[in-house]
């Protein structure tokens, strides 16, 4: 499954279950950018496993991991993200 956030801002959802997070694809380089993943169903730093912060965060960063909660970000600045993952039976 693919999930694109065009927009910043707090608490994306982009699984409320458990899942299993491929990649991350930027599609807009952004200055002073933040993207911060939480294994959570509905806060993006309520338990963060992954942090990417900076100017050119443009391109595809292979994650590889599970969230067993679900998959929850925060977006400082960023926009045009989008998240391959796909869904952990339970």
């Amino acid at each position: 499954m693919i999930t694109y956030v065009a927009s910043a801002g707090t608490d994306k959802v982009i699984s409320s279950s458990a899942a299993y997070l491929e990649r991350i694809i930027v599609g807009k380089d952004v200055g002073s950018s933040v993207i911060e993943i939480s294994n959570s169903p509905s806060d993006g730093d309520g338990d963060v496993k992954v942090y990417l912060a900076g100017d050119t965060l443009i391109g595809e960063y292979e994650i590889g991991a599970e969230f067993n909660k679900g998959i929850c970000a925060d977006l400082t600045n960023q926009t045009n993200v989008s998240f391959v993952w796909s869904p952990m039976s339970q």
